[in-house]
């Protein structure tokens, strides 16, 4: 084992979305190798808001939590500003070993202070390339790209989590010794049965209906909309559930109406939903832009067919006919893959405990820890 570290994690928001559970797993591996563990975390996405859960879960395993009350999901001059002093305040005063960044803005922020109050080790993980977000206008895609640039500079190693991403990555200029390809690692979940997790997070649906659930924020990366549609085509016993919420709530609404799909659609707000997964028949990430999904890691534990967008990071986990099917996300390729496994439950059965394989295989906890602590060991810069 290495010596004992103090090490501080910072991410920008503090829901439970990917990037935080892998945030704390990180963390409560890290606490539980014998090292000094602290989190500094904005609230839930605006200015001032309170924490999310993170912070909860965090504090229940005695992790303590340090709130940036200016962090914020959008871009804000005068709060980026005030975010900036608060985090290199708090570097200042508790002196950490590692400083380990999650998210774009922390990274760039957390970077900077980091590197000012002379942290000994610094280390960024991107949760996929926001340059990804095709859908910004090009100026906002540049500034990002010199943004992401200039943070991978700024931390001695930075983390990727799936292999295109790292292939990028190492190819812009002057970063190829800075990054290293680390999988996201899951550990066990305690599923709720499948009578009990659906009589629990939806007893209005019917039981004898064919369930298909995601979970994400209502965010347009996440492509709620293509998944909505594609149900128009589906047949009348077939239900689509989603935990999440998020700004785009309202919008779904309207298009859920519009398809007159308010019986089988149910946006199901936030819940912690990974317990819940044997309630569904099949899986289904519609997303425009991801890293490398915990849900996917998660839907494989839970033996879960999954019916996915044609990402790259969704390729390190997904081969299509193999232990899941991978499309582009619209809504008619989206509705022709769930016609098949609903149709198909061999073919259900078949994907969804070959996918279990992987997962359990290839996606350890311990994995992704031993490699991670390898960094913050190394002396790399």
């Amino acid at each position: 084992m290495s010596q004992p570290k103090h090490i501080l994690y910072i991410i920008t928001k503090s829901n439970f979305g990917g990037a935080q559970k892998y945030l704390y797993e990180l963390a409560k591996a890290a606490k539980e190798a014998g090292h000094e563990v602290e989190v500094a975390c904005g609230g839930t996405g605006k200015a001032r808001a309170t924490t999310g859960d993170l912070a909860t879960k965090l504090s229940d395993i005695n992790i303590p939590v340090h709130h940036i009350k200016s962090f914020m999901r959008d871009m804000s001059p005068l709060n980026d500003i005030k975010a900036f002093f608060e985090i290199w305040q708090f570097i200042r005063k508790t002196k950490p070993d590692v400083v380990h960044l999650n998210s774009s803005k922390a990274g760039g922020i957390g970077a900077l202070a980091a590197r000012l109050a002379l942290v000994p080790k610094i280390i960024f993980t991107s949760h996929g390339l926001t340059i990804d977000e095709t859908w910004r206008p090009l100026w906002q895609r540049i500034l990002i790209y010199l943004s992401t640039w200039i943070t991978i500079r700024l931390t001695h190693q930075s983390i990727m989590i799936s292999t295109e991403t790292f292939d990028r990555a190492k190819k812009m200029p002057g970063l190829s010794a800075r990054v290293s390809l680390i999988k996201n690692g899951i550990a066990p979940i305690q599923f709720l049965a499948r009578d009990e997790a659906r009589k629990e997070l939806a007893p209005q649906v019917p039981n004898q209906a064919f369930w298909i659930g995601g979970i994400g924020e209502l965010h347009q990366n996440k492509n709620w909309t293509s998944a909505i549609e594609a149900l128009s085509s589906l047949p009348n016993h077939v239900h689509l559930l989603i935990i999440g919420d998020g700004e785009e709530r309202l919008a779904l609404e309207q298009t859920i109406t519009k398809h007159k799909l308010n019986s089988r659609v149910h946006l199901l707000g936030y819940v912690d939903g990974a317990k819940y997964l044997k309630a569904f028949d099949v899986f289904i990430l519609p997303s425009k832009k991801e890293g490398l999904p915990y849900v996917l890691l998660e839907a494989g534990l839970a033996n879960l067919p999954v019916v996915a967008s044609d990402l790259p990071g969704n390729r390190d986990i997904i081969e299509t006919g193999t232990n899941g099917i991978l499309v582009e996300p619209t809504p008619k390729l989206i509705a022709t893959a769930l016609e098949i496994l609903i149709r198909d439950e061999s073919m259900r059965r078949y994907l969804g405990n070959n996918l279990n394989e992987t997962i359990t295989t290839s996606f350890s906890i311990q994995k992704m820890f031993n490699k991670t602590l390898a960094l913050y060991d190394s002396s790399k810069s």
